[in-house]
């Protein structure tokens, strides 16, 4: 009498490998959250600053309470917004930045909580977050 062997085959295994790979691709995109995108305060200023330096011309950088932001230039304001979007909520809003075509920026006189809570070096426009 021939006794079968304990355990399993290379091809059993593999076989197992393969439908658990199938199953994981298929529940983790269902588990994920999907948010659309929204860009941070952190790419929106390097984008006004690219802006006010290929018009020529400074760019307010206008962001509500709310998160909704405009970025609309000086000499064309009646124009209406270069750009819209909105961005999450986060302290200092609201705020105005003002950016200058040379590459310098400053929060307006009226982004007083926002000049306090968002580190920002006026000569490159970076926000340091140390």
């Amino acid at each position: 009498m021939r006794r079968s062997p304990l355990g399993f085959t290379l091809i059993e295994m593999l076989v197992v490998l393969v439908l658990l790979t199938l199953a994981a691709a298929l529940a983790v995109p269902a588990l994920r959250a999907v948010r659309p995108a929204r860009p941070a305060l952190t790419s929106l200023i390097p984008a006004s600053r690219d802006a006010a330096a290929r018009r020529g011309e400074t760019i307010y950088l206008r962001i509500a309470e709310s998160g909704e932001w405009r970025m609309e230039g000086a000499a064309s304001s009646q124009a209406g917004a270069i750009a819209s979007g909105r961005v999450d909520p986060f302290p200092g809003l609201p705020l105005t930045l003002i950016v200058s075509p040379l590459g310098s920026c400053a929060f307006d006189l009226r982004s007083g909580q926002a000049a306090r809570a968002i580190p920002l070096d006026p000569l490159t426009c970076k926000i340091d977050l140390r």
